[in-house]
């Protein structure tokens, strides 16, 4: 990697947050787009505050604003932000990407990789699931609460795009998974969410109730049942890492984690739900697959979202 490289993150929330500061630590030239470009430049100015799984807490100074292209080649462009953000999202990836410039996507759902390839093609593009906890604290203060695995989806197109990504991750201290399916990357994603997000955030719940509470943990392996029985109806058998007891390993590893759907709900905004249940609910209607866990979910969650919004 020459020494002009520099990185962009998209997206700096909670796991761009939490992405951007292991990147800067790592010793990388990090540069960031967020909604408001304000919020982005007053990272630069007073610096990030990062928590990390020991409960330690610091501030990652050095990250600047993606304001204009710098000079120099950019390494990557990671993009973190939620599915509903997509296209306010784009112009900034593809000012800061260069001609060979992996993208890589860390967005929950599906349905949005066909947008992200038509903007930067499939050459360039690198889909991506993030297996880290991440909490945002405030405008600028993040907590990472555990897990360092990403995947990331390696096909015959985009390999050296992959393979760069994956190297300079690792670099930042990530454990990175290539996998060969992009669309089966996603689904089985797919699952873990629709599986734990929904019963956390209308119960107000943090990952390790799920595991402790004998009648969350319950509700949570039956949604994932459901949820595996819809992806397989949809044609995307997981891969064999989405186990029961793998989720429920995932959520013992991070008892702390209120996820992204709870902090939705508590800052008034709309949750993820149409794009983790949604697809699910879909496909098993149209194969006639019944999954009343995932449906009543699916309502709640909307019904709770119109209430606060």
């Amino acid at each position: 990697m020459r020494q002009k490289a520099w990185t962009a993150v998209v997206g700096p929330g909670a796991v761009g947050g939490v992405l951007a500061a292991s990147l800067v630590r790592a010793g990388l030239d990090v540069r960031v787009a967020g909604r408001r470009p304000a919020d982005a430049a007053a990272l630069g100015r007073t610096g990030l505050s990062l928590t990390r799984p020991t409960g330690r807490s610091s501030r990652v100074r050095g990250l600047k604003t993606l304001s204009s292209r710098p000079t120099g080649e950019c390494a990557a462009v990671f993009v973190c932000v939620k599915a509903s953000d997509l296209a306010r999202a784009l112009p900034a990836a593809r000012k800061a990407a260069g001609p060979d410039t992996p993208v890589v996507s860390l967005l929950n759902g599906v349905g949005h990789e066909a947008a992200l390839k038509r903007a930067v093609g499939g050459r360039r593009l690198v889909l991506g699931s993030a297996y880290f906890a991440a909490m945002r604290l405030g405008p600028r203060s993040v907590r990472h609460a555990g897990g360092t695995l990403v995947w990331l989806a390696e096909t015959r197109e985009n390999r050296a795009a992959a393979r760069q990504a994956a190297r300079l991750l690792r670099r930042a201290g990530w454990t990175v998974h290539l996998k060969r399916d992009e669309a089966r990357l996603l689904w089985t994603k797919l699952i873990y969410n629709a599986a734990v997000n929904p019963i956390a955030a209308l119960t107000r719940r943090s990952n390790g109730a799920l595991v402790s509470d004998p009648a969350l943990k319950e509700l949570t392996l039956r949604t994932m049942a459901e949820a595996r029985a819809a992806a397989a109806a949809a044609g995307h058998e997981p891969y064999p890492e989405m186990t029961a007891r793998g989720v429920l390993a995932g959520c013992r590893a991070v008892p702390d984690q209120m996820n992204s759907m709870i902090q939705d709900l508590a800052a008034g905004r709309r949750t993820e739900a149409d794009v983790l249940l949604g697809p699910l609910v879909r496909a098993a209607r149209r194969k006639r697959v019944p999954v009343p866990t995932l449906e009543t979910l699916w309502a709640s969650v909307k019904r709770l979202e119109a209430s606060l919004i």
